[in-house]
């Protein structure tokens, strides 16, 4: 399995918009592009965390243009993703996060 995380300070007047777009956009990767699944997460602090997980890197990697732009995807689907950055509080700077692997168990 590969997993993707994606982490953002959401405007707290934007977090159900922002919730109901990430539904939208992880439903269709699901369906449409072979993940395997998604999470939505709200931190005590106030970070929203997302993950979604695939079968492999390669599968993951084939859902997006080879140069990580959205133009292959549907109208609704690249609208959806513009507008879930728009839902960013971009006055909130995202602490750096370091992460080791200690222990995998895969």
């Amino acid at each position: 399995m590969f997993a993707v995380i994606y982490r953002s300070y959401i405007k707290p007047e934007l977090e159900e918009k922002y919730q109901k777009l990430w539904n939208q956009v992880a439903s269709f990767f699901i369906q449409h592009r072979g993940a395997i699944g998604s999470c939505l997460h709200k931190a005590e602090d106030g970070i929203w965390l997302a993950y979604s997980r695939w079968p492999d890197r390669a599968t993951r990697d084939a859902s997006w243009s080879s140069d990580n732009t959205v133009e292959d995807l549907p109208r609704a689907i690249k609208e959806a993703i513009t507008q879930m950055k728009n839902c960013g509080d971009q006055d909130r700077i995202l602490p750096e996060i370091c992460m080791e692997v200690v222990d995998d168990l895969l």
